[in-house]
């Protein structure tokens, strides 16, 4: 009776472990079907140039983060659950929607308009809903939180490019989406200050705050001088931030 149960509950994380590859696995098709059909239309209703390069740009990506994210769901140490849960639907649906957006990078409209901004929002709001999905049902994983900050990454990046292209800011603005992989790797060339950064509200506000903006910057919300005066002031904001973060990783170490 004792060797049955020690090879049942040895069997049972393979095949959890199987199942939740198979739901992330049902789920990226699914949005790498969906995500270039919205781009596409994003792309048609706001006059872009090329709508079907923007699907086709969607798609790639799609492809791409939905391979990668099916190589962390097959790794135990980076997801030991179950389920894929709700949580990481989510997020991944965050991350096609961040795609769709990327298309409108190549197939841009002459003028900022307000379906971008609408879709953007609706991602900013899905970022807030993630992380409190994960700790209502336990499901916080080391890979679940690898792609929400690489989500927020690619988010970062991905507006501040199309507001470059739409004529908002200038190409400068584009710095502000890398921030954030330029001091991952100072902290890889520089071993000893990687370490982990306390918890801080005020650096969720301020990212909350980066986002927000961002989305007003794709939106016929302000002029070119004034977006240009904010998205300065923003990229400032940030620039200080990431330098504070430096400072107390040298001080720590």
């Amino acid at each position: 009776m004792v060797d049955t149960i020690d090879i049942t509950t040895s069997r049972r994380p393979d095949a959890r472990f199987s199942y939740a590859t198979l739901q992330g696995g049902a789920l990226i098709v699914v949005l790498c079907l969906a995500a270039p059909v919205v781009s596409y239309g994003l792309a048609l209703h706001s006059g872009g140039a090329q709508p079907a390069l923007a699907a086709a740009f969607t798609f790639m990506l799609c492809a791409a983060g939905g391979a990668l994210t099916l190589w962390g769901l097959r790794k135990r140490s980076l997801y030991p659950h179950a389920h894929l849960g709700l949580c990481n639907a989510i997020t991944l649906t965050r991350g096609a929607g961040i795609c769709a957006i990327a298309g409108q990078c190549l197939a841009p409209p002459a003028d900022p308009n307000w379906s971008f901004a609408a879709v953007a929002l609706g991602l900013l709001v899905l970022d807030g809903l993630d992380g409190w999905a994960a700790r209502r049902a336990r499901l916080e994983s080391p890979l679940g939180a690898k792609i929400d900050v690489e989500t927020d990454v690619a988010f970062a990046l991905t507006l501040a490019i199309l507001a470059v292209v739409l004529g908002q800011v200038g190409l400068w603005f584009v710095a502000l989406g890398l921030l954030r992989p330029a001091f991952l790797i100072l902290l890889h060339l520089r071993p000893r200050l990687n370490q982990p950064l306390p918890d801080a509200l005020w650096r969720k506000r301020l990212a909350a705050i980066q986002m927000g903006t961002q989305v007003a910057l794709v939106s016929p919300l302000l002029s070119p001088a004034l977006a240009s005066l904010v998205a300065a002031l923003l990229l400032g904001v940030m620039v200080i931030s990431f330098a504070r973060d430096l400072l107390w990783l040298a001080r720590k170490r």
